[in-house]
């Protein structure tokens, strides 16, 4: 897995901007980890390769004053896994932070989106969940 910015490659996006028109199926999940805290996401697939207006908030609920994070990981019809950077919520107890704007664009087709969220824990590795992931209802093939 690679990780990297807003712009993937140059035959990828995965950025905060709006995406074209077209016909849509919006999905959305949400995850509360096992310590707590929650985070939801919401996207709008336009067509086998892409999605757009997509929308994740992140919740600390746990106010354990360890920061909370999320990630998203794209999955590409190539095979590619590519990753966001982490959206952190900093705010502290019982605050949501929300990003915007989310879609994700490749040629070669989107498998899926999966979505992780975590806490930074001292002296350790961060402890993470991933308890949801939507696959594109634009690629059946996909699917499996």
């Amino acid at each position: 897995m690679r990780r990297t910015g807003f712009t993937l490659a140059a035959t990828t996006a995965f950025t905060l901007a709006a995406a074209g028109q077209g016909w849509a199926t919006t999905t959305s999940g949400d995850i509360t980890t096992s310590w707590g805290d929650r985070t939801r996401i919401e996207v709008t697939w336009v067509d086998r390769d892409s999605f757009r207006d997509g929308t994740l908030a992140v919740a600390d609920r746990t106010c354990d004053e360890r920061t909370v994070y999320a990630t998203l990981t794209v999955r590409t019809g190539s095979g590619t896994t590519l990753a966001s950077d982490d959206k952190h919520n900093t705010r502290g107890c019982g605050t949501t932070t929300d990003f915007r704007g989310i879609r994700a664009t490749d040629p070669g087709g989107i498998k899926s989106v999966t979505m992780t969220l975590c806490r930074r824990t001292a002296g350790a590795p961060d402890q993470c969940e991933t308890r949801y992931t939507a696959f594109n209802p634009y690629n059946p093939s996909f699917a499996f």
